[in-house]
């Protein structure tokens, strides 16, 4: 494609808003790039643990879990009211396995907030995270499992809604903390992360 072409293309489809935190063009491509590399691992890490954390309270509170309001706060029970819409309005049936899926990655780490430490002590984590490092190790608790995860999740955003990441300080152990993460379930799933990947 001729770089003329390139040009038109660039100034039709990308806003002048967009392009305005890079350097240049090849820096806004490169950006896409990298985005493109943590796609799979964020994928992995946010359904290994909403589906770790559902059989957690499945097996700790029952099957019914999600529908029980003397457990959940408030703003936990209008993510699944709205995510029951949702269902709704995509002709699907209720069932855990779609409401689980509906429910975003903040529903599921606001569940290590401390209005849910009852449920969440260390040998409690331990269920979720099977490889999670001895307490005596480190100071790993909710809060600290907590922290992590949040922390990927506001990455993820950056990277699902094509915001820039590339030459961001903050950002550069990121693929090292998911795997870390990802580490704490079982150490194979870390294999199968990068073997996607490729």
């Amino acid at each position: 494609m001729s770089s003329e072409k390139c040009l038109k293309l660039q100034k039709q489809f990308i806003s002048k808003g967009r392009l305005q935190n890079y350097t240049n063009y090849r820096e806004y491509a490169n950006n896409i790039k990298l985005s493109k590399d943590f796609y799979i691992p964020l994928s992995i890490v946010e359904i290994s643990f909403r589906n770790s954390l559902n059989h957690f309270f499945m097996n700790k509170i029952g099957p019914n879990w999600l529908s029980r309001n003397d457990i959940l706060k408030l703003d936990a029970q209008r993510n699944i009211n709205n995510a029951t819409k949702m269902i709704v309005q995509q002709h699907k049936l209720i069932t855990n396995d779609n409401l689980i899926a509906e429910l975003n990655f903040g529903f599921w780490i606001r569940l290590l907030t401390k209005a849910y430490s009852p449920y969440l002590r260390y040998n409690d984590l331990k269920l979720i995270f099977p490889n999670l490092p001895s307490s005596k190790e480190k100071k790993i608790n909710r809060h600290f499992v907590f922290t992590k995860l949040n922390n990927i999740r506001l990455f993820r955003n950056k990277v699902f809604h094509h915001d820039k990441i590339i030459s961001k300080e903050e950002y550069k152990n990121m693929m090292d903390e998911i795997y870390k993460i990802l580490g704490y379930f079982d150490n194979e799933l870390i294999n199968i992360t990068k073997d996607l990947n490729k």
